[in-house]
């Protein structure tokens, strides 16, 4: 991902870019304030002055929405801090994070359960498959059962109570049900770090991110270097130096079984192709008759990186060399790699490598083993989406993300999660990454800039969590592991166990981009259970407020709110909430429609309560009724001048909703205000100064997603 790093190349590159917008996307005209090594300074649009508000505005695929979502500025530039719930996991023992998890048949099977309480909890399980243990910390083990859905009850128990929750073990190909978690080291360690500082970071990533899902330790760019040691059959061996447990043909096998006894899955890093070494001196590829001269091309090397050549993919000798070198991955105990140079992004038009794509896809399926395909670097491209699909678990929406000095900016981001939020052959398992979390303390070899704490402002970082929670992308922590336990906001920030549920949302939906005005977003995911998170993003200069309507959202008036961010409950008495979002900041909150929620974990088929009252919603606790800091809407209000939005459904008040989550059935019938002041007839809202009579359109909107608003249930493959 990172390892194509050249502070010159990179330099040059962002002197020709042209200025501008360092957040979002400006579609419109709008006046650029930007500072010298800030991606925070954004843009303001003129539409966007103090108090103007408009109506939902149809973007992409998203003119099937129905209703309304509504800004306003600020009068008097306020500029305030962002909060997120601070206070520790409550006492009582709760199943938090991820409830559903795949692994290939007849493959090692490792997966830890989420779970916070104090004192920790100890496991049990019942339903488990045949050949599989739970240890009791909360790690499940053994073989993988045959293909199918297996609902593993789980309860967790501690003298501050008791709670219980299904965990469903997917035995299927398809790896990563839900985005991967867990931690890189390039971002800290760059190309050069040491044994000893991997398991400081796993052991630290056990007591602080396991419990709330973080799962794999990656090993990233260069781990042979400095000594470049092959194999006798041309494969890079660790660096003894550095990996000092890594001798003889043995490589990472020590390192991967102390990872794996901490109940972490353990990572690497390569890069695409064959040593040039091992092509010099013509070495054999294992179990095959051809030799590495065989399989490489010399004429497509990585452009950034001088180790290796490029693999003929189609060819047999090509197919082999990948094949020997993911069978000695997996005898190494890997469970996840990143595969750098996988796109060649210097050139135009761009070259996605997909014939070594697919070679090594084909080499993971013959290992055997339950290994996670990451691709790297980006912008990987839309017009590939069913190659991608096909081959990898995971790739890059954008080129190499920082807090400063990156090749991507935050904007970028927002704009590649727009064009890929279109694309609807996606399903659970195939993931766009939006790069690793540069967050936290970065370094003590910070590979783009001096190391230290991130250059990210508090609000900053809660709109990049947002984003990256609500796409859904793979959550990988860049920061330095051990410096949590002195950094109670990074800590919080990362584990913050009811944002963490819609990342992780067992049915694995895509966010969509349902309105836009100038530096003010709101996106939408459908959950599980007929629940919806919506993600406010606000990238301007002054704070904002922003409101969507529970009709916009295909819900009756009587839902309820939650702001994920603050574990606490909201009291909407208007047609939707209304968030205050602090400039260069984000809200998240999860709409809850009337009596449907998620099962009672207190069944065995339970996955947790709707998270009104627990705070995670994954899990329920014997005589813990909320979470800590339920009492405080931080900001969160109803408008209060609202009429009642049932009133204005056409054929009664009865709101028909699929189980994919999509909003069929929910039409107007007048009467409802963008405002939320009940004006007699339409939608009336302005955009600047401009008045419009919003009925017609608001009709017209409301009759198309009764036809085509709803979505497909994808299904797993």
């Amino acid at each position: 991902m990172h390892a194509h790093w050249n502070q010159r190349t990179h330099l040059s590159r962002l002197s020709r870019e042209p200025p501008r917008c360092t957040f979002f996307p400006m579609r419109q005209a709008c006046s650029v304030v930007r500072r010298a090594h800030s991606v925070d300074r954004v843009s303001r649009a003129p539409c966007c002055g103090a108090h103007a508000r408009i109506a939902l505005l149809p973007v992409a695929s998203c003119a099937v929405l129905v209703a309304m979502s509504s800004f306003e500025r600020h009068a008097g530039a306020a500029q305030t801090n962002v909060t997120i719930a601070m206070a520790p996991a409550p006492v009582a023992p709760q199943i938090v994070g991820t409830t559903v998890f795949s692994s290939k048949p007849g493959s090692p099977l490792l997966f830890t359960v989420g779970a916070t309480g104090t004192p920790s909890p100890t496991f049990s399980a019942t339903r488990l498959p045949s050949g599989v243990t739970m240890s009791r910390t909360g790690t499940l083990s053994g073989t993988t059962p045959a293909g199918g859905s297996y609902p593993i009850a789980v309860t967790i128990t501690s003298s501050a109570g008791t709670a219980t929750a299904t965990i469903t073990l997917l035995a299927q190909d398809t790896l990563a049900a839900t985005p991967a978690m867990g931690w890189n080291s390039y971002d800290s360690f760059g190309s050069s770090v040491t044994e000893d500082e991997v398991m400081q970071a796993a052991e630290a990533q056990q007591s602080i991110l396991l419990p709330a899902g973080y799962r794999y330790v990656v090993v990233d760019y260069l781990w042979f270097d400095p000594e470049d040691i092959i194999d006798a059959n041309g494969r890079y061996l660790p660096s003894p130096s550095r990996f000092p447990s890594a001798t003889g043909s043995s490589g990472f096998k020590s390192l991967a079984d102390r990872i794996h006894a901490l109940g972490l899955n353990f990572g690497i890093h390569i890069m695409r192709g064959v040593p040039r070494g091992s092509v010099s001196k013509n070495t054999p590829i294992a179990g095959s008759s051809y030799s590495t001269s065989d399989a490489a091309n010399t004429n497509d090397a990585c452009p950034w990186d001088g180790h290796m050549w490029g693999v003929a993919g189609a060819t047999a000798a090509g197919k082999a060399w990948y094949d020997s070198i993911f069978a000695q991955y997996a005898a190494w105990g890997i469970d996840f790699v990143k595969v750098d140079d996988m796109l060649n992004n210097s050139v135009s038009p761009m070259v996605y490598h997909q014939a070594e794509a697919d070679a090594i896809r084909s080499a993971i399926d013959q290992t055997g083993r339950s290994i996670v395909f990451s691709l790297s670097p980006g912008p990987m491209q839309t017009s590939d989406a069913a190659d991608l699909e096909a081959d990898a678990n995971q790739w890059r929406l954008v080129n190499d993300f920082w807090d400063k000095n990156g090749l991507s900016t935050l904007s970028g981001v927002f704009d590649a999660a727009a064009s890929w939020q279109g694309v609807s052959s996606l399903s659970p398992g195939h993931w766009p990454d939006a790069d690793m979390l540069p967050l936290g303390w970065l370094g003590p070899r910070c590979p783009v800039h001096a190391s230290g704490p991130t250059a990210f402002s508090h609000n900053q970082q809660v709109t990049v969590m947002t984003l990256w929670t609500i796409l859904p992308s793979p959550l990988i922590f860049g920061g330095n592991e051990p410096m949590l336990s002195g950094d109670a906001w990074t800590a919080a920030l990362l584990t913050n166990s009811e944002v963490i549920a819609v990342n992780q949302d067992p049915d694995g939906k895509e966010a969509k981009l349902v309105a836009q005005n100038g530096s003010l977003q709101t996106w939408r995911k459908d959950l599980s259970g007929g629940r919806v998170a919506v993600a406010f993003f606000n990238s301007g200069d002054a704070d904002a407020t922003m409101s969507i309507t529970f009709a916009s959202l295909g819900m009756l008036p009587m839902a309820t709110v939650r702001d994920a961010w603050n574990r606490a409950d909201v009291n909407v008495t208007g047609d939707g909430p209304s968030v205050d979002v602090p400039y260069q900041a984000a809200a998240l909150v999860v709409v809850t429609p009337p009596q449907v929620g998620m099962p009672d974990a207190s069944t065995p088929e339970g996955g947790g309560s709707s998270g009104m009252g627990s705070s995670s919603g994954m899990g329920s606790s014997s005589g813990s009724g909320s979470s800590s800091g339920s009492g405080s809407s931080s900001g969160l209000s109803s408008n209060g001048t609202g009429s009642s939005v049932g009133s204005a459904m056409a054929g009664g008040s009865n709101s028909s909703r699929e189980a994919s989550g999509g909003s069929a059935g929910m039409v107007a019938d007048g009467g409802l205000s963008e405002t939320g002041r009940g004006t007699p007839s339409g939608c009336s809202c302005r955009m600047g100064s401009k008045e419009h009579d919003g009925g017609a359109t608001f009709l017209a909107l409301a009759a198309l997603a009764a036809g085509s608003h709803s979505r497909r249930r994808r299904s797993r493959s």
